[in-house]
């Protein structure tokens, strides 16, 4: 009995030396889980605290570049001028009129003088992309029509118009002249077409002979035909190439030709086709006999 009692002893020592241990062990692992917790939380804040520091430095750094690169601009363009700022003699106001006739008002710079595009005039009468080369008739009548590009901010006041003889025909009184003689001088630039009337109009004392290659000139009157380069917003003259030549069918407005009579024609006709059928008759009656 008394071996029994002391064995129960024993066991219960050992049970009470295992818990013991079991929590001396779980304490010490708390421990250090702790310390590890409170390591990486330190970390993590020193981590933190580095890459706002970071970028806090490099906003900085960018926002003081930018304010630098905005004053060098400043400094190197200056105060750039608004529309209200601009004077009287930088800005000129031009009036002209659409392809209805309707008047536009326009406001031109001139500041924009020595970059802008001079713009174009349009042969409309004849049609050179329907006839690359019009042919006129001696002796009649030419209408000539002609329009501007719709970006003429300063179409021209006065509008002239003239010819040059073809090369080696041999009529030009001054080789070096770019015009022959003038179908119009000074007519208002409101106009979109001229009448020109090849029998009063032309070369003093030199007649117009069939021939290819005359030239006509259409511009404006301030610039002159051969100036290319006129300014911005002006129009550069037109040159074409046209023929001419005589009509020999003289012809009413009806297609028919003048002094024609019909009656007679066919009287004339029917007096020829009995003569055909009398030789006929006659060569036939000579064979059979």
């Amino acid at each position: 009995m008394r071996g029994l009692s002391l064995y129960r002893l024993f066991i219960a020592v050992a049970l009470a030396l295992f818990c013991l241990a079991n929590t001396t062990s779980a304490q010490n692992d708390g421990g250090n889980s702790q310390d590890s917790t409170e390591v990486t939380s330190a970390q993590t804040t020193r981590t933190t605290s580095s890459s706002t520091s970071r970028r806090t430095s490099a906003q900085t750094e960018q926002a003081t570049n930018k304010d630098n690169t905005d004053e060098n601009t400043e400094d190197d363009q200056g105060e750039l001028p608004n529309d209200t700022d601009l004077g009287d003699d930088e800005k000129s106001e031009n009036n002209h009129t659409d392809d209805d006739g309707n008047e536009i008002t326009q406001s031109f710079d001139e500041s924009y003088e020595e970059t802008g595009l001079p713009q174009l005039i349009t042969l409309t009468t004849p049609d050179l992309n329907t006839v690359p080369t019009p042919m006129f008739v001696i002796g009649e009548d030419v209408v000539i029509g002609w329009k501007f590009n719709s970006d003429t901010l300063r179409p021209p006041s006065k509008v002239s118009i003239c010819g040059k003889f073809p090369k080696g025909s041999g009529k030009s009184i001054n080789q070096a002249a770019i015009c022959d003689w003038d179908i119009a001088v000074n007519i208002s630039g409101t106009l979109r077409n001229y009448t020109w009337d090849t029998v009063t109009v032309g070369a003093p004392g030199i007649a117009f002979s069939e021939d290819t290659g005359y030239s006509m000139y259409i511009y404006d009157s301030d610039s002159g035909p051969k100036n290319y380069t006129p300014g911005a917003g002006k129009v550069i003259p037109l040159q074409f190439i046209f023929n001419m030549y005589n009509s020999r069918y003289g012809l009413t407005n009806n297609g028919v030709p003048l002094g024609y009579n019909p009656v007679s024609s066919a009287t004339n006709a029917a007096v020829h086709l009995w003569t055909v059928v009398g030789a006929i008759f006659l060569g036939a009656i000579g064979v059979l006999m």
